[in-house]
């Protein structure tokens, strides 16, 4: 089968590898399309220090079930399925206590070889709690974005988003973009949507009540406004920017939440107010990946068409071309699928 393998910055090679063949209880899948994600494009610019040379990118899968391994039960040959990229234990220290992404064994089952690849092998532990049916009127594309989306709910779970709260979303890209679709079918009022785009910005307009250009409208001052003086009740810091954790600060309103939904890296410090954490009872909290129950929800809302996608993947590539479309990504695009060449 042909795969690309990450080979180090700005190196991705097409390979020839070999086909996976499922153990028991698990399953291959023909690759229908994978997601480009930032994590991946990170990767790919600049290395990372989780993913060593020689891995197979992509996580954001949708495929068909190509071959079935013993003791597997309940599916088919030619379904078509989305599957989490990984999945807590259940077991651990963590996984007891419902922080499933904290799971100390998070990805010993994890799909082989990765996404960008012909063929993967879907471990056990997926194929039982991560493996879901895409509807037939759901296309391959849209069903790459289960991920992203079980991201988001984890981190609007994090935040105790409620229908009584007013949100404010710091940032444009495609998880602010599925964070204000996912505020809106929880019914968070007023959304409102921070960034510096302009085609996002005009993506953004059709979940949020109101779109901001901090370098056309003052941030703190429009969300002030917007919010009857008292600022947002819940924050989610969606760009990768510790300094814009400031502006989360003074947008908050007292006894709101902010959320550092964006990775940062590992040796990055924060410098906040300590009397709005104090004397306000602001609350500064995180949140990484997600857990089974979100996973599951985002695939039940997909499925069920409750929220409007429209819009957020603008390119799909073939297979072939994944290289140039890792060049190519840029402020252009929202979201970039690669499709199989026959797809």
């Amino acid at each position: 089968m042909k795969l690309w393998r990450y080979a180090g910055a700005q190196q991705l090679h097409l390979e020839q590898g070999t086909k996976p063949t499922p153990n028991a209880g698990e399953v291959v899948l023909r690759v229908s399309a994978c997601g480009i994600c930032a994590t991946d494009l990170k990767t790919f610019q600049r290395g990372h220090p989780l993913i060593p040379v020689g891995a197979v990118l992509g996580h954001e899968i949708a495929g068909v079930i190509a071959e079935i391994g013993a003791d597997v039960t309940g599916w088919q040959v030619g379904e078509r399925v989305a599957v989490a990229p990984y999945l807590g234990c259940g077991q651990c220290y963590f996984c007891q206590r419902g922080h499933f992404s904290l799971c100390e064994k998070l990805y010993a089952a994890f799909l082989e070889p990765g996404g960008f690849a012909e063929w993967v092998r879907v471990p056990a532990r997926l194929v039982q709690q991560g493996m879901f049916r895409l509807n037939a009127n759901v296309d391959d594309a849209t069903g790459t974005l289960f991920e992203p989306l079980a991201c988001c709910l984890h981190g609007l779970r994090v935040l105790d988003l409620t229908p009584r709260d007013s949100l404010l979303i710091i940032g444009d890209g495609t998880m602010g973009l599925l964070q204000a679709e996912l505020a809106r079918h929880i019914g968070a009022k007023p959304i409102l949507v921070s960034g510096v785009t302009p085609h996002r910005l005009a993506r953004a307009q059709r979940a949020a009540d109101a779109v901001i250009d901090p370098r056309e409208k003052n941030l703190v001052a429009e969300v002030k406004r917007l919010t009857n003086d008292y600022g947002a009740d819940k924050v989610l810091l969606s760009v990768p920017d510790a300094r814009l954790l400031d502006d989360a600060m003074q947008c908050v309103a007292r006894g709101g939440t902010i959320n550092l939904f964006a990775g940062l890296p590992s040796k990055e410090t924060l410098a906040l107010s300590a009397f709005r954490v104090h004397y306000d009872e602001v609350r500064i909290v995180g949140s990484f990946g997600f857990g089974p129950a979100d996973f599951r929800q985002a695939v039940e809302l997909v499925n069920a068409h409750a929220l409007d996608l429209a819009g957020i993947v603008t390119r799909t590539v073939r297979f072939d071309d994944l290289l140039a479309a890792f060049h190519a990504a840029g402020e252009r695009d929202i979201k970039s699928v690669v499709v199989m060449n026959d797809g």
